[in-house]
């Protein structure tokens, strides 16, 4: 309880992720219920196949422009970008359904499916790559993350179920109509979220060419490969749920016999599990360590779908997609906060995008393996094989994952040095961290001069046993307190006091070599 009030307390304080939450559970929420309306839609068209072919279309040249896609994206402030997502996938939604309405020929309807694909592929790495700016310290961005992830749980919970009442109601054209309406509200509200503009690279001022960008996110896996190792696990998690996505409508209507409205139900079970995991997953924020969490998300995703091969009977069936749920939570919770850790800000866009191309592609494949792991093995053992990859990948990359984690390049000792200096407190954690970057660490002996008043204030320094009292009359600053930071300039001398024991000879500082305003 401590860990969920305190982030709730965090998220709820930052108007701007307030908005970015609520858009994303609407819009999250919308996309279910229209996938839903999609997969019913293709399978009333052409069975398994069908099914399979229409999310293929949805994510397969997603998957294959989303370099481009981000690429244009990175240059807008992230906020523009999820507007113009939202009113996009709004338009395209609304065609679909004309589609639907005016019985028009399948392939038609799965070109506009395959548009809305386009654009989704820009949702998520955009946010993710926007938390960071809102977010005020590493541990308020693991709470957003959870907090996004309670957002989608309640949206992947909600959305379907509303598309399978929706489907019972006025069948595949309210399904479609409905969440049309919805990406709209989902626009309005990420209007209230505060104008950030995009992260920019302190290099040499040189523009990267056009290939340079486009391969930026992909390359950066090889540069950062703790992040490589991470998306290679997400994308076997993505193809094995490409795999469930289209089973899922065969499960229903074949195996369970709960028709095309347990289509919805079913995934709704996966979200009330994922609801319970996002809650759960509150308390990585006090974990300073994600690879376990990891690794047990990660096996648990692919248990349930071998139960749900194994077993016929609905309760059965209901119970393991919402563990399945579960852990997709506790998975996407620490999945997303390692990546943020482990690459720096001016790549987090790209890494993102990298990471929805490879998964676009994952799915995609995973839908077009259904239907033949179906012909080969049949429908259940289908599952079961699918199912027990996951776990078994699990096990094999346990330690790669820890060293991954291990390997976090967020500067968390020196985030929390600037954080307890009053004139950088109010700065989002992408400045931090760029300031912290560019710390330099000192260790001076007792009596040392370290600043001279007659030196130009060319630098800042901040202390890890601060804070530094200005003495008026002597021009000095005597460190007096342990563990508060402080930050001045360079422009007097610093005289250490009596260290904490009689064993500590030297002080140690962090400075920064020029000023602090030219690396804000």
């Amino acid at each position: 309880m401590k860990a969920l009030a305190l982030a709730l307390g965090q998220v709820l304080a930052n108007r701007s992720i307030r908005h970015a939450q609520a858009g994303w559970f609407i819009a999250t929420a919308a996309q279910w219920a229209y996938l839903v309306a999609v997969l019913v839609y293709a399978y009333d068209v052409g069975g398994v196949v069908a099914a399979g072919l229409a999310t293929t279309a949805r994510m397969l040249p997603a998957a294959l422009s989303a370099p481009f896609a981000t690429m244009l994206a990175d240059r807008l402030p992230p906020r523009d970008v999820l507007l113009g997502v939202h009113v996009g996938r709004a338009s395209i939604v609304g065609v679909v359904a004309v589609g639907i309405a005016a019985d028009l020929p399948a392939p038609l309807v799965f070109l506009a499916i395959a548009a809305e694909g386009l654009i989704a592929t820009l949702h998520r790495p955009t946010t993710m790559a926007l938390l960071p700016a809102l977010a005020r310290s590493p541990q308020e961005l693991v709470a957003s993350n959870a907090t996004f992830s309670a957002g989608e749980a309640i949206g992947v919970l909600v959305g379907p179920a509303v598309g399978g009442a929706l489907l019972a109601v006025g069948g595949t054209l309210l399904g479609t109509v409905a969440p049309s309406l919805g990406f709209v509200l989902a626009a309005v509200v990420v209007l209230g979220i505060e104008p950030v503009s995009r992260a920019t690279d302190a290099g040499d001022g040189n523009a990267p060419s056009r290939l340079a960008e486009l391969t930026a996110g992909f390359l950066a896996l090889r540069t950062y490969p703790a992040a490589g190792i991470l998306i290679s696990l997400l994308s076997m998690q993505t193809m094995v749920r490409g795999v469930l996505t289209v089973l899922l409508v065969a499960v229903s209507v074949e195996l369970l016999g709960l028709g095309a409205s347990g289509v919805g139900y079913l995934n709704a079970a996966i979200g009330a599990g994922a609801l319970a995991g996002a809650f759960a997953a509150f308390t990585l924020v006090l974990r300073p360590r994600l690879a376990g969490p990891f690794s047990v998300g990660l096996a648990f995703w692919g248990i349930p779908v071998m139960l749900l091969g194994l077993t016929a009977q609905p309760l059965i069936a209901f119970a393991s997609m919402a563990v399945l749920g579960l852990a997709n939570a506790i998975l996407d919770v620490s999945a997303f906060s390692l990546i943020q850790r482990v690459v720096p800000n001016r790549l987090r866009g790209r890494v993102f995008g990298a990471l929805e191309a490879i998964a676009g592609l994952t799915f995609g494949i995973g839908s077009l393996l259904a239907p033949v792991l179906v012909a080969l093995l049949g429908l259940q053992m289908a599952l079961v094989v699918s199912g027990g990859l996951l776990p078994l990948l699990a096990a094999l990359s346990a330690t790669l994952v820890r060293r991954a984690d291990a390997g976090a390049i967020v500067p968390h000792r020196q985030l929390d040095l600037l954080r307890g200096v009053p004139m950088f407190a109010p700065l989002p954690m992408t400045a931090l961290e760029q300031l912290a970057g560019g710390l330099v660490a000192e260790q001076h002996d007792r009596g040392e001069n370290v600043i001279r008043q007659e030196k130009p204030a060319s630098a800042g320094t901040s202390s890890r046993r601060g804070p530094w009292t200005s003495s008026t009359t002597a021009n000095t600053w005597r460190s007096s307190a342990p563990a508060m930071g402080s930050a001045r300039s360079r422009s007097s001398r610093i005289v250490p006091g009596p260290p904490r024991s009689p064993h500590a000879r030297h002080w140690k500082c962090s400075v920064f070599p020029g000023p602090p305003s030219s690396r804000s």
